[in-house]
């Protein structure tokens, strides 16, 4: 069965997967080597039993989601529990399911305060503000792949991202990224808890604090500086500043009441503002 890791972009969901891959899986000096053992989906590898004709339909905006209940069957043969990143809409497009309960076991949902995400998706993507909130407010948005490896994803708009998430059937942890940053421990223990409903692992107190301060976003960033990261896309660091409060004095006033606006009822029950 798969455990998603999942999230509107730019929310902590690497951050996460970051800290996950280092606790649950052997050490190492560097804290992204071992970042593929949870894969972001979905990816080329994850339909390769495809004719070339059916693959082709993983292209399609219409017919986007059409193999994924296949591809996520192939996957689940390996009788585990299987953690995957994704950034989709868990909903239906055209009929197809993103997922069912044959193959999803649960998922822990990252979100972010959206003013924050528009200012990193800004600067991530390399575009406007502007043009990052038009992203944020677009139900019918699409992503192209970012390497050789990704596939056309349907993002769908942060809210809609958001509510197909918190409102599936599936067993789910709801994480706020704001939690993540003011107090990581409680936080990774509690997403650490979640798992082991599906997977016997141990919860060590000592080996989360020594894993929080290995993957603390200082030492990200400076790794990045270092050897790079293959996720960052824009001219700035994937790591930037992965600040609480940073919209504050950078996005325009006009743009905050757009999101409020758009994201009145979902901002609210989030607690941000």
């Amino acid at each position: 069965m798969i455990l998603w890791l999942s999230s509107y972009p730019k929310s902590g969901n690497t951050w996460a997967r970051i800290f996950l891959t280092n606790y649950l899986f052997e050490e190492n000096e560097d804290p992204f080597a071992n970042i593929d053992k949870i894969q972001s989906y979905p990816r080329k590898n994850f339909f390769n039993f495809l004719e070339k004709k059916d693959f082709e339909s993983l292209k399609d905006r219409e017919q986007n989601f059409r193999q994924y209940i296949i591809s996520q069957e192939k996957i689940n043969l390996n009788g585990e529990l299987n953690l995957l990143k994704s950034h989709s809409y868990c909903g239906v497009l055209n009929g197809n399911n993103f997922s069912n309960s044959d193959n999803t076991a649960g998922f822990i949902y990252f979100v972010r305060d959206p003013r924050s995400v528009a200012l990193s998706l800004s600067y991530h993507m390399n575009q406007s503000l502007e043009k990052a909130v038009d992203m944020m407010l677009n139900k019918n948005q699409f992503m192209q792949p970012e390497d050789s490896d990704g596939l056309l994803e349907f993002f769908s708009s942060w809210k809609i991202n958001y509510l197909s998430w918190k409102n599936s059937k599936y067993p789910k942890l709801i994480i706020k990224y704001e939690e993540l940053k003011k107090d990581p421990f409680e936080t990774f223990k509690k997403i650490l808890n979640f798992i082991s409903q599906f997977k016997k692992i141990e919860i060590d107190d000592e080996k989360i604090h020594k894993i929080i301060k290995k993957c603390e976003f200082e030492n990200l960033q400076n790794q990045e500086k270092r050897k790079g990261f293959k996720e960052r896309k824009g001219k700035d660091l994937f790591f930037r500043k992965g600040e609480i409060d940073e919209w504050k004095n950078k996005l325009p006033n006009s743009l905050n009441e757009l999101i409020k606006k758009n994201f009145n009822s979902e901002m609210q029950e989030l607690g941000y503002f």
